[in-house]
């Protein structure tokens, strides 16, 4: 995700933004945790925030790696001395990390769409080669056993099987829709890679090119999995969704939504494998946003991050079979057993404040180091004491008034403390900003029972008015009542808007993978480009502007009988290529089922169907916006 601070000073109070950064560095002196300064070389960037998302430890131990969205950049951090080296930029938006050969390691990098090999020379980072994947490379792994790298093209649903020597694409492999995280087997040639879109875990066989099998199950923000030491067995957290409407006894059972550990074993001789799941909330107080997942110990013990309530999770098995872990049916139990909730031998949650992310464990030096967000940092756990120990800071100074607020506000999306016993964060939905896959009953329209899609939040405030039916007339009471009504949290603060406020400011569509490598648009889309335009589609009747939207409301004939308001406002299409449902009802499942069943020119404004190199053209046009 692109983050401009490009708000104007006026819209600032310097006085809450200075106090933001204090109570920030409150949270520290209060956990114990002085984060150590960075030592100032000349290849570090300006100060300026890193937000570390994935981390990498080099063989021996001796230097650990962070890959940093907003930086562009990736760290080397020297764990001995708690320092900062080194720092290279890497492209626009790394999103994961994986070492290999001892000294080297390579970086996805989101919007640049380029893996790149990163070599670790004494107290030097130096770049030594680069491939352009395009198509949104997300997650990472890497297989020392046959020099490969397995990628996710998040944007096309597959991933790339990646010839490290010779920096070529050895295949492309369809696992499901939107795929983010993957990680080999202890074999080094099977990779199990979480598909969010779909729901699934899916392994694939990295030297034939194949998708060896699929394991669908029920939920959305699918996050890291990694395997047991035998590579018999997947574990892997996501996001459970319930369905249910959201009152507040709903929600509190876990029938709404909540986060899970899904395991998989594979011990099955045809391969079809047996899925079961563990809820990790607990009554009273839930997890949110759980994404990083280590398997140590040979299996016996997982370590998982939750971003929402900013911990590490510990689950354990003794070995014992009476205090066995309750893994049941992948739906399973809504609310973690009291007798588990209340062991700390079996189940542990340690506090690390900020935003907890990507994790790697060192198991023989027993230390886990976690990717900070939020709190910019790296940060060091100690596995036998499951204690934080060290805390470095991959900034050396307080961000400027401004950034600081649009931080504030960022700490307000991306906290589940903001909803009903932490069971949801602004971001369960709107995945980093964006949309989602399944669709939700907000309660934002005043009725009960109207499930609808996700919008995205990109430049959400220039595209008023809000809501799907347009009756959100006021962005900052927008804001409070989401706050409120949807996330039934606490009543916030006229600071909490005002810094919300400022994050979603930030918030820009990415850019499309679709486009050619200069930015411009194929030949399929510039023809879309001017049917978009014309009188023969009449999309630009709504959707208009740089924002392809409009500030008026429209009948569209699809209204349901549960809706409380009339007309609907036209959705921004920016960032379109990222949504996997479409319409209010999401029941369009893509853009060719918009434009020739459910929302097609013929429908809305009496004109003739589009042929079929027509859709064509203009699906390809909507999906480089």
């Amino acid at each position: 995700m692109r983050h401009h601070h490009r708000l104007s000073p006026g819209f600032l109070s310097a006085g809450l933004a200075l106090g933001v950064w204090a109570g920030l560095l409150l949270t520290w002196t209060a956990a114990g945790i002085r984060p150590a300064a960075a030592a100032r070389v000349d290849t570090l960037l300006p100060d300026a925030f890193r937000s570390p998302v994935a981390v990498a430890v080099m063989a021996g131990g001796e230097r650990v790696v962070t890959a940093n969205a907003d930086a562009g950049s990736v760290s080397l951090v020297d764990p001995s001395r708690a320092v900062v080296v080194d720092e290279l930029i890497v492209g626009e938006e790394p999103a994961d990390i994986a070492a290999y050969a001892d000294d080297s390691l390579v970086v996805t990098t989101l919007h640049g769409g380029d893996l790149v090999v990163v070599r670790v020379q004494g107290d030097r980072l130096v770049e030594v080669g680069r491939l352009h994947l395009g198509l949104e490379p997300a997650g990472v792994a890497v297989s020392a056993a046959t020099n490969i790298a397995c990628v996710t093209l998040s944007a096309v649903d597959r991933v790339a099987v990646v010839d490290l020597a010779t920096m070529t694409v050895r295949a492309e492999v369809t696992v499901g829709r939107m795929p983010r995280f993957v990680r080999f087997a202890p074999d080094q040639t099977t990779a199990a890679v979480t598909c969010s879109a779909d729901s699934a875990v899916v392994l694939v066989d990295t030297v034939a090119g194949e998708v060896v099998s699929r394991h669908p199950f029920k939920g959305l923000n699918v996050g890291q999995p990694d395997f047991a030491a035998d590579g018999r067995t997947i574990w892997f957290p996501w996001t459970y969704d319930g369905g249910s409407h959201p009152s507040r006894g709903n929600i509190r059972r876990g029938w709404v939504t909540g986060s899970r550990v899904g395991k998989l074993s594979l011990d099955a001789d045809d391969g079809a494998g047996a899925l079961s799941g563990l809820t990790l909330d607990v009554s009273g107080q839930a997890v949110g946003d759980v994404r990083g997942m280590a398997v140590i110990d040979g299996g016996s013990t997982l370590l998982v991050t939750a971003g929402g309530t900013h911990e590490l999770l510990r689950l354990h098995e003794p070995g014992d079979g009476e205090a066995a872990i309750p893994y049941t049916q992948i739906s399973g139990l809504e609310v973690m057993e009291r007798g588990l909730a209340a062991d700390p031998s079996r189940f542990r949650r340690l506090s690390l404040g900020g935003r907890p992310l990507g994790i790697v464990v060192d198991q023989p030096r027993r230390r886990a180091y976690i990717a900070n967000r939020l709190r910019d940092s790296l940060q060091v756990i100690d596995l036998d004491r499951f204690e934080l120990v060290e805390e470095v800071s991959l900034v050396a100074a307080a961000p400027t008034d401004e950034a600081a607020l649009v931080r504030q506000g960022e700490a307000v999306f991306f906290d589940a403390g903001r909803s009903l016993d932490q069971w949801y964060s602004c971001h369960t939905c709107h995945y980093e900003g964006g949309g989602n896959t399944v669709t939700f009953d907000t309660l934002n329209d005043g009725s009960t029972g109207s499930y609808k899609t996700v919008l995205p939040l990109y430049s959400v405030a220039e595209t008023g008015p809000w809501t799907w039916h347009g009756w959100q007339q006021d962005f900052d009471a927008a804001l409070a009542k989401s706050l409120v009504d949807t996330m039934q949290g606490p009543q916030p603060t006229a600071e909490d808007v005002a810094a919300l406020a400022a994050y979603l400011q930030t918030l820009e569509p990415p850019p499309s993978p679709y486009r050619n490598a200069d930015g411009s648009l194929s030949a399929d889309a510039e023809r879309g480009r001017l049917l978009f335009a014309s009188a023969r589609a009449g999309c630009t009747e709504c959707h208009a502007g740089s924002r392809f939207t409009s500030d008026e409301l429209y009948e569209v004939g699809l209204a349901r009988s549960s809706d409380r308001y009339e007309g609907f406002s036209p959705p921004s299409l920016q960032g379109l290529h990222r949504k996997t449902r479409f319409l209010h009802t999401g029941k369009a499942k893509s853009l060719e089922d918009v434009l020739t069943k459910y929302h097609s020119p013929e429908q809305v404004l009496g004109l003739e169907p589009l042929g079929e190199e027509e859709v064509a053209d203009l699906v390809a046009y909507l999906k480089s916006l």
